[in-house]
């Protein structure tokens, strides 16, 4: 009798301790799977954090974060809609910029040539798009409203702040890398860049200023080879896109560091200003080279050809340079 009562009270003293112990491990099995979910999604914000941060990528390279606030009081329009598919958000300069002043009056910047391009894309759904000297990012934001992908290259931080914004406003930082650079023939040089509040697209660096400059100073620019963008179109997989171009006379450094980029990407179709005024004739005769060697053919629209003998006399200030069969395109 008396070694029954030891028996049931010796059980039901190991009860408590029994429930204790699967407490305790109940809690560490949750605790281990707490702290590995928070592991996990450690790595996956520092992944998105460092998502251009390659080992091939040059450090001069400036990729813009297009989540950061912009601090600039912007002024921001809808357009119109483009072929009656597509419309986007531009931000713009005050009312002195001509070009502001023409998109905020219009509803939409260079819709002619606009429409020659995106007529292009949505033939070829499979074409990005790369604008070279983006200003306020007409092309840059109508091509990623659209649902392509765009490298958007663009120097001035002020145009910069005015695409982010945009883009912020559309919802596509998923669509865009914009690097705020300058194209050059050497990567990591300094320059300014001369000022015009009336026509803020025309401005250009200042070759001869190589002094030392604030990176708080609003004209001050940093410069990378065009090569140098190529990690970001391997790592976004664009390998076929049309390319915009316009950045006052440098046009020749794109060419003479662009190659690997030029035969990385197959680009049919090249928008480029036209812009051969007699101090600009020797850099533009390098860029007529360029393409020509490549067998692109100038033309006014994709479909009527220019004769490169007028190259510095008639053409018009804006051409289409093309390399690919154009009957599935006139």
């Amino acid at each position: 009798m008396e070694n029954s009562f030891t028996t049931m009270f010796n059980q039901r003293k190991r009860k408590p301790i029994l429930f204790a112990l699967a407490i305790v491990v109940l809690y560490t099995i949750y605790y281990s799977k707490l702290n590995s979910t928070i592991s996990t999604a450690s790595n996956i914000q520092a992944t998105n954090t460092i998502a251009y941060q390659r080992p091939n990528l040059s450090k001069y390279v400036n990729i813009i974060d297009l989540h950061e606030d912009t601090k600039e009081n912007i002024t921001c329009i809808e357009t119109k809609y483009l072929l009656h598919i597509v419309k986007t958000t531009i931000c713009l300069h005050d009312s002195r910029d001509a070009v502001s002043n023409d998109i905020k009056t219009k509803k939409i910047w260079e819709e002619r040539l606009i429409a020659e391009v995106f007529s292009f894309l949505i033939k070829y759904p499979h074409m990005n798009f790369i604008d070279v000297g983006a200003n306020v990012g007409s092309y840059t934001m109508f091509a990623a409203s659209f649902g392509r992908l765009v490298i958007s290259i663009e120097c001035f931080k002020s145009n910069i702040n005015r695409i982010r914004k945009a883009v912020q406003i559309e919802k596509v930082q998923d669509k865009v890398v914009l690097v705020g650079n300058a194209i050059y023939s050497e990567s990591g040089k300094t320059f300014k860049m001369n000022s015009d509040p009336f026509n803020v697209g025309a401005q250009a660096i200042i070759e001869s200023d190589t002094g030392e400059h604030s990176n708080d100073d609003m004209y001050a620019v940093t410069t990378i080879r065009f090569d140098e963008i190529l990690p970001i179109l391997q790592d976004k997989g664009i390998r076929n896109a049309v390319m915009k171009v316009d950045i006052q006379w440098a046009e020749i450094f794109l060419c003479e560091t662009g190659k690997k980029v030029f035969d990385y990407v197959n680009v049919p179709v090249v928008l480029m200003e036209w812009d051969a005024v007699p101090h600009a004739k020797a850099r533009m005769s390098v860029v007529l080279k360029f393409f020509i060697d490549r067998g692109y053919i100038a033309t006014k629209d994709m479909c009527t050809d220019l004769n490169t003998v007028d190259a510095f006399k008639s053409w018009p200030g804006d051409i289409f340079w093309v390399n690919m069969n154009r009957s599935q395109i006139c």
